[in-house]
């Protein structure tokens, strides 16, 4: 098991990911939210909103508290949920979720480190991190298919560089 002393560490790396997302959650706009990273796939607004929804379900099944301090994103139309229209409000609530998530994981660790049904918090880091990085990939080939491929210049300063150094 991962020593709690290493927790600050594993909170920068939740923060790097999430400036990650936020910086790929730029390039959502309007002439591209609906664009697809396969015909079955969800359009790129819905995997934005499906990132907050999974951040807003497990805290809910170990952290009412921190869940409490999320918004909506999604809107009800008959049967189906649909992103709001309003991307900016969407890219805020995962700014909020992200924040919530990384309160309940440090608490969690803060209280012994249990967060069933995780064995321990960092663990429901991890399956965050996994999580986000697999609609990360969604993203950015939806993005693509859009006819937008972020240059290495841009992956360097928005991405990957992140990771080697935190004041990029």
């Amino acid at each position: 098991m991962a020593s709690d002393s290493l927790l600050p560490v594993f909170l920068e790396s939740w923060d790097r990911q999430c400036r990650i997302l936020d910086n790929l959650a730029a390039l959502v706009d309007e002439s591209n939210r609906s664009t697809k990273p396969s015909p079955d796939g969800m359009a790129l607004d819905m995997q934005l909103c499906h990132i907050h929804e999974v951040r807003h379900g497990w805290l809910g099944e170990f952290s009412k508290a921190h869940q409490a301090t999320l918004g909506d994103v999604l809107r009800q139309e008959g049967d189906q949920w649909l992103p709001i229209a309003d991307l900016d409000a969407i890219r805020a609530q995962l700014k909020v979720s992200a924040k919530a998530v990384r309160d309940a994981t440090e608490a969690g660790v803060e209280r012994g480190g249990r967060i069933p049904p995780y064995d321990h918090a960092v663990f429901f880091l991890q399956h965050m991190l996994w999580h986000e990085g697999y609609h990360f990939a969604l993203i950015l080939l939806g993005l693509r298919n859009a006819g937008i491929e972020p240059s290495d210049e841009w992956e360097e300063l928005n991405v990957w560089g992140i990771w080697r150094d935190p004041e990029i």
